[in-house]
């Protein structure tokens, strides 16, 4: 893995995807079930998916290396989810209420860690020995992801009603 930018910065651009996805679909002219084709997602699946992460993934890996010494940290396929969770059908809107509750929490839990627990080490099944700060940075690559997914459905959508 690449050595990750500085904690301060991951800590603003983790707090910084809360605030986009808080302002960018809190209108209502959003379509959150419009899909650019069959077999990919609406918002509503993103933001369903964000929220499980956040809360199954992201926060229980973080409470792991915070609370144990050179812990095992678990692989997970949670695209998987997304037909397995019935996400399609689910509510957008409190999806986003419920993902933004979750990074919140998320946020507040890694407010005040020490360097030591930074730098502590877990063994990630997928990635081998993982410090707290790595997967932080984990967290943000995966939110870069997801942010421009819900930007080109965002543009999608405009384009759509252009038509």
């Amino acid at each position: 893995m690449q050595a990750p930018p500085p904690v301060s910065n991951l800590l603003q651009q983790y707090a910084t995807m809360a605030f986009n996805v808080r302002n960018v679909l809190r209108g209502t002219d959003v379509d959150w079930r419009w899909r650019p084709s069959d077999g990919e997602w609406s918002l509503t699946e993103v933001l369903s998916h964000l929220r499980d992460v956040e809360r199954e993934v992201h926060q229980q890996r973080f409470k792991i290396l915070i609370e144990n010494e050179t812990p095992f940290i678990s692989g997970v396929s949670a695209d998987e989810w997304a037909e397995e969770r019935g996400y399609r059908y689910q509510n957008g809107p409190n999806a986003m209420q419920s993902f933004l509750q979750a990074r919140d929490e998320t946020l507040s839990m890694l407010a005040h860690l020490d360097d030591k627990t930074w730098a502590r080490l877990g063994q990630h099944a997928f990635f081998g020995p993982t410090s707290t700060h790595e997967l932080l940075f984990l967290a943000v690559r995966h939110d870069e992801i997801h942010w421009e997914q819900i930007k080109n459905l965002l543009a999608g959508q405009r384009a759509d009603r252009a038509d």
